[in-house]
């Protein structure tokens, strides 16, 4: 079972220009996974 070792947001612009969230999570394994 993989934990969550760190979390980071940030915001940055979507393709029509508005603000959003994009979310990095770092397991204790070093396997990185994004979202926005």
């Amino acid at each position: 079972m993989s934990y969550i070792a760190s979390i980071y947001a940030r915001q940055i612009l979507d393709s029509r220009g508005n603000p959003t969230i994009e979310v990095d999570v770092l397991t204790e394994n070093e396997k990185l996974g994004r979202a926005a």
